[in-house]
């Protein structure tokens, strides 16, 4: 690989990456006898990138009939391998300098339809160095597949009623009637299924109308969302929203590239300062990226964009493949202002992009799980570097990466401590459930005092959220006899019980199993559920409050297509009381009717053996806390927990957190982990044991004289020493800073590659979030 990659978080350098090498590099593979010689006078080569193992780019050459037309950036179908089977790729560059003695393929296909801008590829290009990724395996992520298919978007037959309508005389009185009915519909345009619904008619009615001239009957691409009522929220900006713009706004006019880190409690106002230098960046005649950690956040991020910006394009993974093949289009085309979406929305192909949003930025699903294991959040920052652009993180609780960043100069920080609108913070009571348990004279899972609460605001018609990060009925089923766990037959992890289903359920790889009536191992009746999830809760609270109604949202409930837009939707119309969900109902949204935050089980986390573990808890209870009390009612904040001192949790409730970063920050620094140090994990998988761990022990061995100053820890089983009928062995290289982990990399890496043997898997996590 190539020398050390600039560190994310640093400090911007005077020019952006401009190493070229690594899309250079390698020629084609070995001819076969197909292959046609190429005439070496006017030869134009193409330097591809494939989404396959092996190079970063191969050569192609460029058939007359596409030299004029293709460019850089552009899609293409070219042959691979021996076989020459059809790969799709794109242009990394063009040049006039064929290899000696070689005779090349020709590139097949050009895909005038997908073209990406010079600065992705740049972006990409960096990303897959730092991120130790194939350059084709990381466009091949940053461009939808749906796009790289040619996946069109099925256009929708559609109905409007004609204006001036016919004469009535020439419809039957059913006709005049159901016509009529959609007339007076102010939504204007109908799918056949909503004007047969709307008009109380039947398919052959909808037909005579649209025969009669009655009907207009169009095919239109329409990507389907819903949409979510907001409140206008176009009033004054407070002084500490108008300091904070201001501040922002100084570097947009001279396009000046600098991150600012804007720490607002929960209910300060952070998006409104989003949408007012959006606005200035539109007027400017730039575009705006705005991304969000998950899709549950988009629905009422997107309602509120969407009143000030109605040329905005939602882009999650949640839509059809049709849909996001559209979206791609119309962005790429220019007829989008501003892009809202998770963190593949990076890639989006925006032109003349002026301002990156980064909110909710210490969230961990920036990070992506699975190869390339890219960070959303250092990319954007990258990303603005390269484009001389501002880029603004924004959280209430932001991360360590990012508070040291600000302590150290490198991200200007901004500051936003009121509510605007007047509401005050909740108020936060700390239950302690050994004690609760005492009281009750039973083992107790929900609170007297979260009960009474959630009783009094039901009768007062106010709303309530309950957070258990844990779904399904119950994590564990065993027999009480043999002490016998179910177990997953593919996976180290214990199967979960989902009782509405009556289904065991592996929440890693998918696997699912009736509930046995005897404990297949002792085969006695005596199988019991323990632990408590959302589905059990959901239940729980229902009988502890009788007539509440409750929506749960966690990945059972939202998994069809807009689940999480439409419970949401509901919940905001006032169809229940009470919203029971994991972590997806923790951050980010804004009910002003929630007046009752309970989180139950909130040290759960505390106890997973991962030095991040007390600054996702207080993240997660922080977050989750501010979503009470954020209309004209105050809010109360019920915390459930066993380990009542911990202090991640008393610092989230009394908003200390400089109190707790500057102590998290000195065992950070003691220990020489982020922001104190750089960290790579290696993941090794494979189906044999003594495979996977002979090529983590080589791996080892061979490394270990080129580590200088960094530390190797490991290799050993993996927290989950078995997923999909893998098993897992990992590393931990530890090194003094990001750029020490890059430059150790290139030094072992080189060393470590011809270790690799099938059917072994090594992946390479640069920046791992997670090491358990």
């Amino acid at each position: 690989m190539n020398g050390p990659s600039p560190d994310p978080a640093a400090k911007p350098e005077s020019e952006p990456p401009t190493d070229q090498t690594q899309l250079e590099l390698g020629l084609s593979p070995p001819p076969d006898p197909a292959v046609h010689a190429v005439e070496r006078s006017g030869l134009w080569v193409a330097e591809v990138a494939v989404d396959a193992p092996g190079r970063d780019s191969y050569s192609y050459a460029i058939p007359q009939t596409m030299a004029a037309a293709l460019q850089p950036g552009d899609g293409v179908e070219v042959p691979y391998g021996r076989q020459g089977r059809l790969l799709r790729g794109f242009v990394l560059r063009r040049h006039d300098q064929p290899p000696a003695k070689i005779r090349l393929k020709a590139v097949a296909k050009h895909r005038p339809d997908i073209h990406l801008p010079p600065q992705l590829l740049t972006l990409v290009a960096w990303a897959a160095r730092y991120y130790r990724c194939h350059l084709g395996e990381f466009l091949a992520a940053a461009v939808p597949a749906a796009v790289r298919r040619g996946v069109q978007m099925r256009a929708e037959r559609r109905l409007s009623v004609a204006a001036p309508p016919p004469d009535s005389r020439s419809l039957t009185p059913r006709q005049a009637q159901a016509l009529g009915a959609l007339a007076e519909q102010p939504a204007g345009h109908f799918t056949y299924l909503e004007a047969m619904a709307l008009a109380g008619v039947g398919r052959g009615v909808i037909n005579k109308l649209v025969a009669a001239g009655a009907l207009l009957e169009e095919a239109e691409r329409q990507i389907h969302e819903i949409h979510l009522p907001v409140k206008n929220e176009r009033f004054a900006l407070s002084d500490e929203q108008t300091i904070a713009v201001q501040r922002v706004a100084a570097a947009l006019a001279p396009s000046r590239h600098e991150v600012f880190l804007l720490y607002g409690v929960t209910g300060s106002g952070k998006t409104l300062v989003y949408m007012d230098l959006a606005q200035r960046v539109i007027q400017q005649g730039g575009r705006v990226l705005v991304l969000l950690p998950e899709i549950s956040l988009t629905p009422q991020l997107a309602a509120r964009f969407r009143q000030r910006f109605p040329r905005l394009a939602v882009w999650h993974s949640g839509f059809s493949a049709g849909e996001r093949s559209e979206q791609w289009q119309r962005v790429a085309a220019g007829e989008v202002e501003l892009v809202i979406g998770t963190r593949s929305a990076l890639f989006a192909p925006l032109a003349d992009l002026g301002l990156i949003i980064v909110d909710e930025e210490h969230d961990g699903s920036y990070k992506q799980d699975s190869d390339p294991r890219y960070h959303a959040r250092d990319l954007a920052v990258v990303y603005g570097m390269q484009l001389g652009i501002p880029v603004l993180l924004g959280s209430a609780t932001p991360s360590l990466e990012s508070y040291h960043n600000a302590l150290q100069q490198r991200y200007t920080p901004l500051t936003m401590v009121k509510r605007p609108l007047g509401g005050q913070l909740p108020t936060a009571r700390l239950i302690n459930m050994r004690e609760e348990s005492q009281a009750q004279g039973r083992f107790a899972l929900l609170s007297l005092d979260l009960v009474t609460r959630l009783r009094q605001g039901r009768e007062r018609g106010e709303q309530s959220i309950i957070l258990l990060n844990r779904r399904g009925w119950s994590p564990i089923v065993s027999c009480t006899a043999c002490g016998h766990t179910l177990m997953c037959p593919h996976c180290d992890i214990g199967l979960t019980l989902h009782r509405g289903e009556s289904r065991l359920r592996c929440h890693y790889c998918g696997h699912e199993a009736g509930i046995p009536e005897r404990c297949p191992a002792c085969g006695k009746a005596q199988l019991s559920a323990k632990g408590l999830g959302t589905e059990q809760l959901e239940s729980l609270l229902n009988t502890a409050v009788p007539g509440m109604r409750t929506l749960r949202v966690d990945a059972d409930t939202v998994a069809r297509k807009h689940g999480h837009a439409q419970l949401l939707a509901r919940f905001a119309a006032g169809e229940a009381d009470c919203l029971v969900g994991t972590q997806m109902v923790a951050k980010g949204l804004d009910f002003p009717r929630v007046t009752t935050v309970g989180v139950i089980q909130a040290d759960r986390g505390l106890g997973i053996p991962d030095f991040r573990a007390a600054e996702r808890t207080f993240q997660l209870v922080a977050q989750v806390a501010g979503r009470a009390g954020r209309g004209e009612q105050p809010g109360e904040v019920i915390v459930q927990a066993l380990d009542t001192d911990a202090p991640a949790l008393r610092c989230a409730l009394s908003l200390r957190i400089k109190s707790f970063y500057t102590e998290e920050l000195r065992h950070r620094q003691e220990l020489r982990y982020p922001p104190h140090g750089g960290l790579v994990r290696f993941l090794w998988s494979g189906p044999r044991e003594e495979q996977v761990q002979a090529q983590a022990e080589a791996f080892r061995a061979a490394v270990t004289p080129a580590l200088g100053d960094s530390l190797l820890l490991g290799p050993g089983p993996a927290g989950i020493a078995v997923i999909k009928d893998q098993v897992r062995y990992h590393a931990l290289l530890k090194a003094t800073s990001r750029a020490a982990a890059q430059a150790t990399l290139n030094r072992i890496l080189p060393l470590a590659h011809p270790l690799a043997r099938d059917p072994v898997r090594i992946s390479i996590d640069v920046d791992p979030l997670s090491i358990s």
